[in-house]
């Protein structure tokens, strides 16, 4: 491939930005940045935000480690942040989203303001790009995106930079501003091959010459110092101090995230990769809409060969990454933010490109330019328009309510385990941020904020509780105790206790009782006269996946109770809304089945494990509760077939096992279902309840073998 001379692409690079008065340089971004601060204001969360925000605002606050890869940088500016004297704790991290976004398309104001040399087309671009839904959503809340996209847009405005006389002062600017990013996310390297291909191809003997590749990797090296806060904070005794990365392997372990690589990278079929890179692919068109096919002008008109191939790299590596590298929902997480920062920029460019032709051609007059140019500055009150009602959570309090439900559950002195990250996070912010309810004794069930005792196992205090250890863990504390203990989670067979202990729905939680029938009715009504649910029946503003879970799982503990307290008639219309809150939620509507199928209510539970299925991620799963579904209304025949559906997706799941062994017991098939349970044991020994069972039923030679 034949590339322009340097001369040729300075000459590109270096066109004159035409500015009227010199002092609207100056006054066009001040007016951008006040319009965007007024705007991202009036949508902020005033509180903790559900999911990550909580544990990283707590972490923020007491200068801590939350999960990996630690996010070292955005701890320190949060740090700075929450001493600001407004608000919530919560509001204050929340802030820091708002400022880094405003930041962010600042930075892409001014790339194509370089680019296009047109004040319109850079504000067209900047404001674009500032009202797609998955931006904007980020500057409501505390979550490291809007930090990593200002990193993410700063570089390509650097790479401009430097790329406009390649001066190796530049160069070394660049990289070291790289090797702070990652002090924030790691996502910074998908950048590398479009980065590397700008550098090499323009100047690779800066490279290959060992003084000044030597002296770039010292600075990347020293940029990236910053993680060094991971250890020194967790020998200071940070509130959190997750993965206790103060030993080199669980350093490692931590900042490259290697427990996460396990279970979320390249870890599907291929029709699941299939599917999950046409719902990619979709999502990021959808953020633009029908202005997008400005950014496929500005790409092939504004920029030279290089620069093409340049933005191509971006978008195709950042789909790679969210494709193949990362499978959390999209429901969840804002994948395609760098493709957003390229696309916006060429979309600026493509609005530049399409007023220079309207202004050129002859036939055109000066009313209808202006109408042009008047219809561009519309443009972006289009997203604006549309994506505001959607991205305005400044009536949403869930996560701080939710909080404060859990604590006003326990009682005086009581403990409480925890399990979820919508019922962890909530809580480790409001311990940890507002200082709630120090009587109460907190662990959460991954050993990672609130450790448990009796960790004799091991020696080391830092010690990560072994998932296989935990309900011996639980049930040691559970027999100390005796009283006054609750549960925090959404599924509650995850539950292990000790004989002669029950767990009993209480409220939004389980409490834990010995010997003795659950609490009288009367204890049960008061409980649900203590919430704060303001936010949990505001219809008023757009609830985001992790806001419905919470919510779905409080109308369907509300509707359980009324099942319990003998109206069930008014606990299957909560349920109803339970499922319409959580519409998108697999898990819920699976519970609510599981649930209506104890109860005798066959039809309704079928409705809902048939919702399960449009929404479903695991598949197995489904299959299970079918199974259990089957099993529970008689026809032991589809019982069997869905348990081994489950098991052939599954072949290590020990529980589907079991559940196809009770089948097979219940249908009289001993010796097929102590093959199942033979099998169950083989996969996980450390399975004491199913050993009592099997000596009750008189199958005990399974365990002798």
């Amino acid at each position: 491939m034949i590339y322009q001379t340097k001369q040729q692409t300075d000459q590109r690079l270096s066109l004159p930005v035409n500015v009227k008065h010199h002092w609207s340089k100056y006054f066009t971004p001040a007016i951008l940045t006040l319009g965007l601060l007024v705007i991202y204001l009036s949508t902020l969360s005033p509180t903790v935000y559900l999911g990550d925000s909580g544990e990283l605002t707590a972490a923020a606050f007491c200068l801590g480690i939350p999960h990996n890869s630690g996010y070292p940088l955005y701890c320190l500016l949060g740090k700075l942040f929450s001493l600001i004297p407004v608000g919530h704790i919560g509001f204050r991290i929340n802030l820091m989203s708002a400022v880094f976004g405003i930041l962010a398309v600042l930075l892409v104001y001014s790339l194509v303001l370089r680019l296009a040399s047109s004040q319109l087309s850079a504000l067209v671009g900047a404001l674009v790009f500032a009202f797609t839904p998955i931006f904007w959503f980020q500057t409501v809340c505390a979550e490291v995106y809007t930090l990593h996209t200002f990193f993410v847009a700063l570089l390509i405005r650097l790479l401009w930079w430097w790329d406009e006389n390649r001066t190796f002062c530049r160069l070394a600017l660049f990289v070291f501003v790289t090797g702070i990013s990652f002090g924030n996310h790691m996502q910074t390297v998908m950048l590398a091959p479009a980065v590397l291909f700008i550098i090499l191809s323009a100047d690779y003997k800066t490279l290959v010459n060992f003084k000044n590749f030597s002296a770039l990797s010292v600075l990347f090296v020293f940029a990236l110092c910053v993680y060094l806060y991971l250890p020194v904070r967790t020998d200071a005794g940070s509130a959190i101090h997750w993965g206790d990365p103060n030993t080199l392997d669980r350093f490692l372990a931590h900042v490259t995230a290697r427990d996460h690589r396990e279970g979320y990278v390249l870890t599907r079929s291929s029709l699941e990769y299939l599917l999950r890179a046409k719902q990619i692919l979709w999502f990021v068109i959808s953020q633009f809409g029908f202005i997008l096919p400005l950014a496929v002008w500005g790409w092939a008109k504004s920029v030279s060969a290089r620069w093409q191939i340049f933005f191509l790299a971006v978008i195709f590596f950042d789909f790679l990454y969210s494709v193949f590298l990362n499978i959390i929902s999209i429901e969840i997480t804002p994948f395609g933010l760098p493709s957003c920062v390229a696309l916006a920029v060429l979309i600026g460019m493509g609005t530049g490109r399409m007023l220079q032709a309207v202004r050129r051609h002859p036939s055109i007059g000066k009313t209808a330019r202006k109408a042009v140019s008047f219809a561009v500055c519309m443009v972006p009150a289009i997203p604006l328009t549309f994506n505001y009602d959607y991205c305005d959570q400044s009536r949403n309090y869930t996560g701080y309510e939710h909080a404060l439900n859990i604590f006003r559950t326990v009682e005086e002195g009581g403990t409480l385990f925890l399990d979820g990250d919508n019922n962890i996070f909530p809580v480790v912010y409001g311990r940890i941020a507002e200082g709630m309810r120090e009587d109460v004794t907190l662990y959460d069930r991954y050993n990672l904020f609130f450790k448990m005792p009796h960790l004799e196992e091991s020696e080391d205090p830092t010690y990560t509780l072994p998932e296989k250890l935990r309900p011996t863990v639980e049930k040691r504390i559970i027999e100390n105790i005796r009283k006054g203990i609750y549960y925090a989670v959404f599924n509650p067979f995850t539950i292990s206790l000790p004989n002669n202990f029950a767990a009993y729905p209480y409220g939004i939680l389980y409490d834990v009782t010995q010997g003795s029938a659950p609490l009288p009715h009367d204890a049960l009504e008061t409980i649900w006269t203590r919430y704060v649910t303001e936010s949990i029946y505001d219809d008023e503003f757009q609830k985001d996946f992790m806001n419905r879970q919470v919510g779905a799982y409080f109308h369907f503990a509300f509707g359980k109770y009324l099942f319990k307290v003998g109206r069930p008639d008014q606990g299957l219309r909560r349920l109803e809304l339970a499922s319409r809150v959580g519409y998108d939620d697999t898990t819920i509507h699976s519970d609510i089945g599981v649930f209506l199928t104890d109860q005798g209510f066959f039809e309704e539970a079928k409705r809902a494990l048939e919702r399960a299925l449009v929404y479903h991620e695991d598949l197995s799963g489904i299959y299970n509760n079918w199974g259990y579904f089957y099993h529970n209304f008689g026809d032991h025949d589809k019982a069997e077939a869905s348990y081994r559906e489950a098991i052939s997706l599954r072949p290590k799941n020990h529980g589907y096992y079991n559940n196809l062994g009770l089948a097979l017991y219940d249908a009289g098939r001993k010796d097929e279902a102590r093959k199942a349970f033979q099998r169950s044991l083989d996969i996980d020994a450390n399975q004491p309840e199913l050993r009592r069972f099997l000596t009750e039923k008189g199958l005990k030679e399974i365990i002798i073998r």
